[in-house]
């Protein structure tokens, strides 16, 4: 995994120590002597890691990640800090003040590496974030703006707990309740949904490989971040279990307060990839709507009919049914009452079609006054029916103007085909077969508009 570190150090035998061992693993390398010069570098590159010394000469490694974590540039570029001295008063220190790990000298070259390595991940998802949100999301992602969370979930994954679902007492772990293995790969319990799972010793011990590639293959606990608890005279490898998909390790016996600074970093690691994906997902659904109506658009609806005539009978046993609705002399409303009405009307129309089709049925604006509706799985007859129920639902009350309070009497007319897979021509390319039977749903809406408006017309069906 290529990435560039930043080392940040004033002692240049320290610094050279460390490029040898990052460069042997390829790794790109930055250098800085002092705190004041990593700052500009780190808001200047913008580097993927930065491992830095805890005693500096013109400021301690905890001021500099406070200074990291206070800019939102650098928020979330991940730190390693290392000293000679590993006495645990340093080390709540700089994790308190926003480091990822805190290790001590002589480093371990095999942990580091892995440390690394699980860090530049996140580093890269960071930045994979960054890169698919459009500017203005990525300002949005960029601003520390403070989110309420309910309470953290901490679960354990462990022997069975007793009566009470409390952890095991011995080894003293806060959490909110212990879960078997067997039964956090069967299925989360109702009301469940872990913002850290920390795997017990005994867990690991009976098949390390197992529990963590096992967590990370199930959809339901892949996202979630795992800290691994190994126990003081275990045989494992701290290095070996980050580099299966551990997120952190801890050594027992278990320093509470250590333990606290390293959970709640995870959680709100996990918290802002959360929301990010959240905000990622709701951004992409606006791509595909109509901003007026709230309507899945033209782009949507094609999309979705690509993907309906490709299954080829996988929609259901009638293949689809396909409406084209287009209001009756709507340039009227905007002549007589200014778009604004228009705009009324279309809203209105959109909310009265919405209320009478199913939760499977899509809805479109296709463009102006032009509406698509989509009916997966059904037929020309039951297609004919939804076409007739909408235009009475039309045409039966008038439409309301916000402004002036006028009643604007409103009818739509409306072609209707069908599409059936094992009626359509394999001749055709997906393509080609879903124009030809927008073009049926088109040539009836215009044989309704000619026949006098406000009516159904049929047309032809499946891919001749």
């Amino acid at each position: 995994m290529s990435g560039r570190i930043l080392v940040v150090d004033d002692m240049l035998l320290s610094r050279m120590v460390l490029r040898v061992r990052l460069a042997s693993a390829c790794y790109q390398t930055l250098h800085a002597n002092s705190g004041a010069e990593a700052l500009e570098m780190a808001r200047g590159l913008l580097p993927d890691l930065i491992v830095v010394n805890y005693a500096l000469p013109d400021m301690p490694a905890p001021e500099l990640c406070t200074s990291l974590r206070g800019d939102p540039k650098t928020a979330h570029i991940p730190i390693i800090v290392f000293s000679s001295d590993g006495g645990r008063e340093l080390r709540l220190r700089a994790l308190g003040a926003g480091a990822d790990d805190f290790l001590c000298k002589p480093i371990d070259e095999q942990f580091l590496l892995s440390r690394i390595r699980v860090l530049l991940r996140h580093s890269a998802a960071e930045t994979e974030y960054q890169t698919q949100a459009t500017p203005m999301l990525r300002l949005g992602l960029a601003e520390a703006a403070a989110q309420f969370h309910g309470p953290a979930h901490v679960v354990m994954v462990g022997p069975r707990p007793g009566h009470d679902g409390t952890a095991p007492q011995p080894d003293a772990v806060p959490c909110d309740r212990v879960l078997p293995l067997s039964d956090l790969l069967a299925a989360l319990p109702e009301g469940v949904i872990p913002d850290l799972l920390v795997l017990s010793p005994d867990v690991l011990e009976q098949g390390v490989l197992n529990v963590i590639a096992e967590l990370r293959a199930r959809p339901a606990t892949r996202r979630m971040p795992k800290l691994a608890l190994v126990g003081a005279a275990s045989r494992l490898s701290a290095a070996m279990l980050l580099d299966i998909g551990a997120e952190d390790v801890m050594r027992l016996p278990l320093d509470i307060e250590e333990f606290h600074l390293r959970r709640t970093a995870l959680i709100a690691r996990k918290r802002r990839y959360d929301a990010m994906r959240r905000a990622l997902g709701t951004e992409l659904d606006l791509a595909a709507r109509d901003p007026l109506t709230g309507l899945f658009n033209r782009r949507y609806a094609m999309s979705r009919l690509s993907d309906l005539v490709a299954a080829q009978g996988m929609a259901g046993p009638g293949g689809f049914g396909l409406l084209m609705i287009d209001l009756d002399n709507f340039k009227r409303v905007n002549d007589n009452f200014g778009h604004s009405a228009g705009d009324d009307v279309l809203v209105e129309l959109a909310a009265r079609i919405g209320a009478r089709i199913g939760p499977t049925d899509i809805l479109a604006r296709f463009g102006g006054e032009e509406f698509l509706l989509i009916l997966p799985g059904g037929g020309l007859a039951q297609a004919h029916q939804m076409a007739e129920a909408i235009r009475q639902q039309i045409e039966e009350r008038p439409f309301v103007l916000t402004q002036g309070g006028y009643h604007l009497s409103i009818t739509a007319s409306i072609g209707v085909t069908a599409h059936h897979p094992a009626e359509s021509d394999s001749y055709h390319t997906v393509l080609e077969q879903i124009r030809k039977v927008v073009d049926h749903a088109d040539q009836a809406l215009r044989l309704s508009k000619a026949g006098g408006r406000n009516r159904v017309s049929l047309g032809k069906t499946a891919v001749a």
